[in-house]
């Protein structure tokens, strides 16, 4: 049977706490076991087998670069439209993959960015107001996201050497 790898982490990371703090005195180290499980931790939430974070990150974009297609559609603007990348079906695309479709979602927001301010005054205003609100809900999706699959740095722990 395989274990999951958010389940082999959690293994790592409480042998560590029960096997090797347990048995360490220096503080010195007990802060560099700390600052192992705090890795440990992020590459969690952050590795390849966890393809939910980049998806939710994909999702996130897509909403938006959905939206300002739909809201540009029949604006004269929209001849100037950054062209969209197409969506690939995440279910069985390899993380790889799925970096790159994030990457690429970040670059179309950025042209998208830059197309709002070199074609606002092409818009009609509540237009462009709708298409900002979007680019910009889905740059904090991204940084909420970021937040959300980050764990809590043991900053203390790794100072003091022990666990409070």
């Amino acid at each position: 049977m395989n274990n999951s790898f958010p389940r082999l982490i959690d293994g790592m990371c409480a042998t560590l706490r029960a096997e090797v703090l347990t048995r360490l005195d220096d503080e010195f180290a007990r802060g560099q076991v700390f600052g192992v499980i705090n890795l440990l931790n992020t590459f969690k939430t952050r590795a390849d087998w966890s393809a939910g974070f980049l998806l939710q990150q994909i999702a996130a974009q897509r909403v938006a670069v959905d939206g300002v297609a739909a809201l540009a559609r029949g604006q004269e603007a929209a001849s100037a439209l950054p062209a969209l990348p197409h969506v690939v079906e995440p279910a069985v695309t390899p993380i790889a993959d799925l970096l790159a479709q994030r990457d690429q979602g970040n670059a179309t927001i950025g042209a998208l960015l830059g197309w709002l301010d070199a074609e606002r005054e092409r818009l009609a205003p509540e237009i462009a107001a709708q298409i900002e609100t979007l680019l910009r809900a889905s740059m904090r999706a991204e940084v909420d996201i970021e937040l959300k699959n980050s764990p809590r740095p043991l900053f203390a722990e790794m100072s003091s050497g022990r666990e409070d």
